[in-house]
């Protein structure tokens, strides 16, 4: 692999880890001291916490029509601009409303993150190395939320110090981006590529009659994992009456638990997918359970830590196999369709956490979150017809189109891509006919 080609899976790994791992779900982890020093109740809390899942889906949209128009460069720098500047914001909040507005501005670099590292990847890397690439990358996701623990405990406490290193951080990767993300090729590739797209046979539609499985499994996941993200450390602290290092530790293992979720597309060869499915949510059931009614045993909190981590990315890759074996024919429908809809399910699910450890407390809130994990797996997969569950070259064949390989988990795992026959059509128009980069194959 030559020098450029490392310096962008570098840059766009930092990327990942910045707006995931630290502008998203380090909030959870710094919750118990910012609700001392803002003053915010929980419902306020899970409010706030689902103000980054909104912002996420709000960029989505964004960033599939810029990418295009502006070209990966630019987009990948002001993902990471962004992330500092909400990051730079929420440092300096002394109100609730401009903590909500801090995290919602930074939670909108996610949205922006993934699309124009993964066509960075498809244009300035060898296809015999992108799958490679696109592992490295995906991993900054848990790499943010393992640095995010000992930033927590370098600062003994002062969220505000944390967030300022973060968007100093996210200050630095914008400057690597702009030395390792590729310069557009410009509009004449674009066209080509809109060319090629107008010229393939019609697809089948975006709504398939399996794809309500995939949607509510996707959502009952998100809501379910809301409530761990956003209140497990406060849970650590105020439930388990454990200090803020042990929650720093927690987290820490939750990041470094979700590189094991790199795992998800051997297992799913090996066992199913429906198993490997209803095994994660298993998991993530047991690991809210574990936070429920052990809280003050370390060795509980530590396993359900680990727990939670591998099994939330182990249910990403699970989700993301799912939706390219119901979309063979629209690969970043695919993608995307589930990654949204989990957001979706994290929208709804931290505010509706707030409320019930407001009004039940976290026990309950936990089991009643677990239960969901456990209703979620009722959405199960079904491989009915061949074009479910078969190859890209069954559906290929089936229409007379060109046959091309089944897309792997790892040539298309990116973290929340935009698809969407409706944000392909956004940036068909707005770029004057140029292809949409979230249909790549």
């Amino acid at each position: 692999m030559i020098h450029k080609e490392l310096r962008l899976i570098v840059a766009g790994t930092l990327l990942i880890g910045v707006s995931y791992g630290l502008a998203r779900f380090a909030y959870g982890l710094f919750l118990p001291s910012m609700r001392e020093d803002v003053g915010l109740s929980s419902a306020m809390a899970g409010a706030i916490g689902s103000g980054a899942y909104v912002g996420y889906c709000l960029a989505i949209v964004a960033s599939a029509v810029l990418v295009e128009r502006f070209g990966a460069r630019p987009m990948a720098v002001a993902a990471a601009l962004i992330a500092a500047a909400g990051m730079a914001v929420v440092s300096i909040s002394e109100s609730p409303l401009l903590l909500a507005g801090a995290i919602l501005l930074a939670g909108t670099s996610t949205g922006l993150a993934s699309p124009p590292m993964a066509q960075a990847v498809s244009r300035a890397i060898p296809e015999a190395h992108q799958s490679r690439a696109n592992t490295f990358i995906n991993a900054g996701t848990s790499l943010g939320v393992a640095v995010s623990g000992p930033v927590a405990f370098l600062a003994t406490g002062q969220w505000r110090v944390a967030y300022a290193a973060f968007a100093i951080t996210a200050l630095l990767n914008a400057g690597l981006l702009l030395l390792g993300v590729p310069r557009s090729q410009g509009a004449d590739e674009g066209g080509e590529a809109s060319s090629k797209e107008n010229s393939r046979p019609n697809r089948d539609g975006l709504w398939r009659p399996r794809a309500i499985r995939v949607v509510l499994a996707a959502t009952g996941m998100g809501l379910a994992s809301a409530a761990y993200w956003t209140f497990s450390s406060e849970a650590v602290v105020k439930l388990g009456h454990f200090d803020q290092s042990v929650a720093n530790i927690v987290w820490i293992l939750i990041g470094v638990a979700g590189l094991a979720g790199g795992l998800a597309g051997d297992l799913v060869k090996r066992f199913g997918l429906d198993v490997v499915h209803c095994g994660s949510l298993g998991a993530l059931a047991l690991s809210l359970c574990l936070l429920a009614l052990m809280p003050a045993s370390l060795p509980a909190m530590l396993v359900s830590a680990a727990l939670f981590g591998g099994a939330y990315i182990m249910l990403t890759g699970v989700y993301l196999v799912w939706g390219i074996r119901l979309y063979t024919d629209r690969p970043a429908i695919g993608l995307g369709l589930p990654f949204l809809m989990i957001a979706v399910g994290q929208i709804l699910g931290s505010p509706l956490a707030g409320y019930l450890i407001g009004s039940q407390g976290y026990a309950f809130c936990f089991i009643a979150f677990a239960l969901i994990a456990v209703a979620t797996m009722l959405a199960g997969y079904r491989a009915d017809k061949p074009s479910d569950a078969g190859t890209g070259q069954d559906v290929a064949a089936r229409r007379d189109m060109p046959r091309a390989p089944h897309p792997s988990i790892h040539r298309f795992y990116m973290p929340a891509m935009p698809p969407l026959w409706l944000i392909e059509k956004i940036g068909r128009r707005f770029s004057g006919g140029v292809g949409s980069g979230t249909d790549r194959r």
